[in-house]
């Protein structure tokens, strides 16, 4: 079965890190990536350029680490 996950900008971010919905981005980066490196089928995130951009440098990473 498909799994979505929606961490974006919920308030159970907010009160982890004590931060404002403004600056709620960091923390709602970190979630979806950490979610889609643990199983997720499908994210719905605010900003799809910075999870996309998070996943790539992730993968590029991976890859230099496994001497790829």
């Amino acid at each position: 079965m498909p799994v979505l996950v929606s961490p974006s900008r919920k308030s159970f971010l907010r009160e982890l890190t004590g931060t404002g919905l403004p600056g709620i981005g960091p923390a709602s980066l970190a979630a979806e990536l950490y979610a889609a490196l643990n199983g997720a089928d499908y994210l719905r995130t605010h900003d799809v350029a910075a999870i996309r951009d998070a996943l790539t440098v992730f993968k590029a990473l991976e890859a230099a680490k496994a001497g790829v």
